[in-house]
């Protein structure tokens, strides 16, 4: 996994459930460190996506309560986003800590591209419009150059959100992406003449494609790239057969979140079960925090 190979932080805990009835599940797990390993997380998933169960088996209410009562019951730090495709997921709603919403289209309600532009709200087709007038094309990304060039419209990002930033990806992290490149994982460029200027991360498993990474350079976003690059993807993952594009949760950006929807998109709820004790909480306070600073900056 890209992610474990990029952050040392993160340990692989991924448990198997095996029932008396013979049913199998793999509930895939990894744990974050900090403070030097003394403040421990379980995350059912990296990068605050879905998380949960996988089984070739049918799983029914009292699989899922049995996992559920030994995950919680043992690990008292702990960050779980719902699937919100998994139809037991409605059995933990229960158990959610935090309300959360993901945006998705699903492709077999739609006959044609045509009804899929109609969908799109009259500001989408606009920018789309406004990026074919500009000349935008559209590429994947195949050299490792293309995405160095991402990368660096990530980082200029970066700087500019500052502490407002979700997530600060290492560049290791994008590398062990591309060397994955193909079917399932595709970086998405839209280019003005031979300058890439944004892009999207998408992956694909089954019937779903998912965006997981974006990002834009500021100075073309008036052209309308955002939108350009993004109906692209929905079309060629409509055409190739997928049943659903998933935008991926927003992270609490109202502003992400809105131009989601702008492509008609319908709100599914993934909630989150999270649990921390004392000594976690304590452990991430801001006071906390820049004080282990000063004192590895003395050191």
């Amino acid at each position: 996994m890209p992610f474990l190979a990029a952050d040392s932080s993160m340990r692989d805990r991924t448990l198997t459930f095996r029932f008396e009835d013979g049913a199998v599940a793999i509930f895939p797990m990894v744990e974050r460190r900090t403070i030097r390993g003394l403040n421990r997380v379980l995350l059912s998933s990296v990068a605050g996506c879905y998380g949960g169960w996988i089984s070739a088996d049918p799983l029914g209410p009292d699989h899922v309560r049995a996992m559920t009562d030994w995950i919680v019951a043992r690990h008292r730090n702990l960050t779980w986003r719902l699937n919100p495709w998994d139809p037991n997921g409605s059995l933990l709603g229960g158990r959610c800590t935090q309300k959360d919403s993901t945006e998705a289209l699903s492709f077999p309600q739609f006959q044609d591209e045509a009804a899929i532009w109609d969908n799109y709200r009259h500001s989408v087709r606009k920018q789309v419009n406004k990026s074919e007038r500009a000349g935008m094309t559209i590429q994947l990304g195949e050299d490792w150059s293309q995405w160095l060039r991402y990368y660096q419209i990530y980082e200029q990002a970066i700087q500019k959100w500052g502490s407002a930033a979700s997530n600060r990806y290492p560049l290791e992290l994008f590398r062990g992406f591309f060397e994955l490149r193909g079917p399932k994982v595709k970086l998405w460029l839209v280019c003005a003449g031979e300058k890439i200027v944004g892009g999207n991360l998408n992956f694909y498993h089954n019937r779903h494609c998912v965006e997981w990474h974006a990002c834009f350079d500021p100075e073309y976003l008036p052209h309308g790239t955002r939108n350009f690059l993004v109906h692209h993807i929905i079309l060629d993952a409509f055409a190739a057969g997928y049943e659903i594009y998933d935008f991926n949760p927003s992270g609490g950006h109202a502003g992400s979140q809105a131009f989601k929807q702008t492509f008609g998109t319908t709100s599914l709820s993934c909630d989150l079960i999270e649990r921390r004790d004392v000594l976690y909480r304590l452990g991430t306070r801001p006071q906390l925090r820049r004080l282990r600073s000063l004192v590895a900056g003395r050191a």
